[in-house]
């Protein structure tokens, strides 16, 4: 059984008979909002959408009050990948009168989302638990940490190793192979960090979502190993389109820490779905004698 200190507040609401283990057949147990319309669900579905757009605003909010330090901080990739002194020379001004702000605007709002979506991800969490078995509910508290921890690990990989690497591969093609005068807007820069860093990220959780199905029994490890050349194709496109730059170098720096946690996400996933089952077996055992 679930207690209700996995997440405070998140399984309140529900009526005393909703929190009995469920029964040995494993039958979904009732539902805590079972008595609930559908209006109901709507509403709760509204507020969950308010308070996720007022994390976002906060986190916003955040963003705009120490953007210029954010800025600077921002620059770190490419400091590190050309050294400071090239860097200020690569990097110009926007052309556009207004580009600044737009810029400003367009990092506050990256950078906010960033930052909330932890939260925002608590309140979908706080939304959905209710309507899950008590077996499933048990996997919320290590499935949050392990996303937020991916999530941050996806974060800090993009943005100390595959930027800085798949920036100096791009400026040393352009400027030593192809002999061109490489200047980057601001603009173009700052966008590029946020966006890569952020949808880097949100691919770092793909293994957590591929580990709950096969703990799950939705797909098995086996499969997921017959399909590894089907992933290869699709962690390709994926890594070209969220890639520093369109060269085979960064898209190989984004595929390698991709490909790795796919084959963790199989090993991890195919460990835990046989220990569910010896344990499954065992209560089989308890419940025969």
């Amino acid at each position: 059984m679930v207690e209700r200190g996995l997440f405070p507040g998140l399984l309140d609401g529900g009526d005393d008979e909703d929190q009995t283990p469920p029964e040995p057949s494993g039958r979904r147990h009732k539902k805590l909002r079972s008595e609930m319309g559908f209006l109901d669900h709507l509403e709760e579905l509204r507020m969950t959408i308010v308070k996720s757009l007022f994390a976002i605003f906060i986190g916003m909010a955040i963003m705009g009050v120490f953007i210029f330090k954010f800025l600077t901080f921002l620059r770190w990739p490419i400091n590190h990948a050309l050294g400071e002194e090239l860097a200020n020379k690569t990097i110009v001004s926007p052309l556009e009168p207004m580009a600044v702000i737009s810029m400003i605007m367009s990092v506050s709002i990256y950078g906010g989302a960033i930052l909330a979506l932890p939260i925002v991800g608590y309140f979908v969490i706080q939304f959905v638990a209710p309507g899950l078995t008590l077996r499933e509910r048990g996997m919320l508290r290590p499935a949050l940490w392990s996303a937020l921890i991916l999530f941050v690990v996806g974060v800090l990989s993009c943005f100390f190793i595959m930027l800085p690497a798949g920036l100096w591969f791009s400026y040393h093609v352009s400027s030593e192979l192809l002999h061109f005068t490489t200047l980057w807007t601001a603009s173009s820069y700052y966008s590029l960090v946020v966006w890569a860093t952020l949808a880097t990220g949100l691919v770092f959780e793909f293994p957590l979502i591929m580990v709950i199905l096969q703990v799950l029994g939705v797909i098995e490890p086996d499969t997921l190993r017959r399909s590894r050349r089907y992933a290869i194709i699709i962690i390709a496109v994926v890594g070209g389109l969220i890639a520093p730059s369109p060269d085979p170098g960064s898209m190989i720096t984004m595929m390698i820490p991709m490909m790795a946690l796919y084959e963790g996400a199989i090993i991890v996933g195919a460990r835990l779905r046989k220990r569910r089952v010896a344990d499954q077996a065992r209560a089989a055992a308890d419940n025969a004698d």
